[in-house]
């Protein structure tokens, strides 16, 4: 066989990916933590990519808007101004509903903290005739229980105690605590800086990587990619999309019922039920069990009725409206929907529930359009 030119570049490729590859296996832990380290230093970066990614959903929203309300005064101002207009009216939205959100939480989490202090006394004098009652249905029954003698002064003198015996470590937790939010806050600032410059380029940066994605590869292989990668960006912004929706429709199901069957905390809770739905199916478990803890220092009973509402909540929500919803915004069978959340999460966790249904729609996408293009070439055949 004959090795021309574009052969040989193709074996050197080939024989330094494999010695790359066998070198990185080889030292497999030294390469784990650069890795690890690169990925620390590009978290900002990384984290501010994705802002850029959501909030470029609100802004084309607004710019939409924007064109149809301006529509009759179209003019080079207007096109000038949209821009800047949307995307600070983007940001005021986006941090507007951030604190919304801890505003109308941490007030309630208080409540519910002082109510536990203040209730001591009843929950203690509740759990003593609760096991006297369970002692004298046992000695009916011929089953002798230990006495259990609460008193509402010892238990706070021994978390009181218990405070002060770990004050030194709580101390230090508090420390490490506020290290990592402070860090975690600097972090967020420089991502949503880094995702407003992306925001206010985004043109002149995409066609700049489609010109430097063509320029450096060949062309079938350059449009493969950006076909892919618009299959992507179709698919993760549908799954945005149709996620927020959901957790709105969640949201709202959930304070009306709850003030249909006066619960406490309708609001708050409804709010943390909305935000943590946005991880799939399985979210909402979490924010029911958050807003079963707040309840229960009001009414034990209250939080039960909570709970049994919310499972019938979430079992209409998980096998109706998730599928439907986010099913036909990413263009999946409610089937595959389910199937992607409960596979992703199992292999991934809270990461694989989030990308699954996205990632399960580009693999879909791509199956349809195989299945689509082999008839055709093989009647070209």
């Amino acid at each position: 066989m004959e090795l021309n030119k574009k052969t040989m570049q193709r074996i050197m490729l080939l024989i330094a990916f494999a010695v790359l590859l066998f070198w990185g296996l080889y030292n497999i832990s030294a390469v784990t933590k650069v890795l690890g380290n690169l990925l620390d230093l590009l978290s900002p970066l990384l984290l501010g990519i994705c802002i850029a990614f959501v909030l470029n959903l609100m802004m084309a929203a607004l710019e939409r808007l924007w064109d149809r309300a301006l529509a009759k005064w179209d003019s080079r101002w207007s096109r000038k101004l949209k821009r800047p207009v949307c995307l600070t009216l983007t940001i005021v939205l986006f941090i507007g509903i951030i604190f919304a959100i801890f505003f109308i939480l941490i007030p309630r989490l208080e409540e519910a903290g002082s109510a536990l202090v203040a209730n001591i006394p009843t929950y203690v004098a509740q759990i003593q005739a609760w096991w006297e009652n369970l002692s004298a249905f046992g000695a009916e029954h011929g089953v002798t229980l230990p006495e259990l003698s609460l008193d509402a002064d010892s238990v706070k003198n021994t978390i009181t105690g218990f405070l002060q015996e770990k004050g030194d470590s709580v101390v230090n937790t508090t420390v490490n605590i506020t290290a990592s939010i402070v860090g975690a806050l600097v972090n967020f600032l420089l991502a949503l800086v880094f995702s407003l410059y992306l925001l206010a380029q985004k043109e002149t940066l995409l066609a700049q990587s489609r010109r430097l994605l063509r320029r450096s590869l060949p062309q079938k292989a350059a449009d493969r990619l950006l076909r892919l990668l618009s299959l992507s960006n179709n698919a993760f912004s549908s799954f945005v999309t149709g996620q927020v929706t959901e957790a709105f429709i969640l949201g709202t199901l959930c304070c009306l019922g709850m003030l249909i069957l006066r619960l406490p905390y309708a609001l708050p809770v409804s709010v943390i039920i909305a935000t943590l739905s946005l991880i799939p199916i399985f979210g909402a478990w979490i924010g029911a069990a958050t807003g079963a803890f707040l309840i229960v220092f009001q009414s034990p009973i209250k939080a039960l009725t909570f709970l049994i509402f919310l499972l019938i909540l979430q079992q209409v929500e998980g096998n109706l409206i998730y599928p439907k919803v986010v099913g036909k915004s990413v263009g999946l069978p409610g089937l595959w929907v389910l199937a992607a959340v409960t596979l992703g999460g199992g292999a991934f966790g809270v990461l694989g529930m989030l990308l699954g249904v996205p990632v399960c729609s580009i693999v879909y996408s791509l199956v349809q359009e195989f299945i689509r293009g082999k008839p055709a070439e093989e009647s070209a055949k």
